[in-house]
């Protein structure tokens, strides 16, 4: 049994609606400007879809994690003996932002989920800001896969 999903968009929501919006744009002046236009839209198709997925193959026990590019996978494959559960950590993240006289640092919480296949083999699938919107797509996950939820981002695990 094959099971494959989408982890995680590749671009940010802007530059994905961006990207989307040059596309369209570029469809509009097929007519009067083919090649331009074929090259926006080609720029915008890479952009609105290009994302990271997860292929698990459970008979041969492989798993390919990968970014999906217009049809191309580039990504990292493994081997695993037990897919054991889903799991969710909290780590803090920081960006510093320069301007010419002064810069800022903007720190918060993120929420990681991975997916433990052993005590040694951890796969990061996806990083959300909100917990609730990592809980909810490592349902899906959880349900395709047959395992369970465990949060430790509150100290004590809790399987969810």
């Amino acid at each position: 049994m094959n099971v494959d999903f989408r982890t995680s968009a590749y671009f940010s929501p802007m530059i994905t609606f961006v990207g989307g919006f040059v596309g369209m744009f570029g469809l509009t002046f097929i007519n009067t400007n083919p090649i331009q236009s074929s090259v926006l839209a080609l720029i915008g198709l890479f952009v609105v879809t290009t994302h990271y997925r997860l292929s698990i193959d459970f008979e041969k026990k492989v798993y390919h994690d990968y970014l999906w590019i217009l049809g191309m996978k580039n990504g990292e494959r493994g081997n695993f003996d037990k897919i054991e559960y889903l799991f969710i950590k909290k780590s803090k993240v920081s960006q510093t932002m320069y301007l010419r006289v002064a810069s800022s640092t903007i720190q918060k919480e993120v929420y990681d989920g991975f997916l433990k296949f052993s005590e040694d083999n951890k796969l990061h699938l996806l990083t959300k800001d909100g917990k609730k919107d990592l809980i909810d797509k490592l349902r899906k996950i959880s349900t395709a896969l047959k395992v369970k939820i465990v949060d430790y981002s509150e100290g004590e695990p809790v399987e969810i």
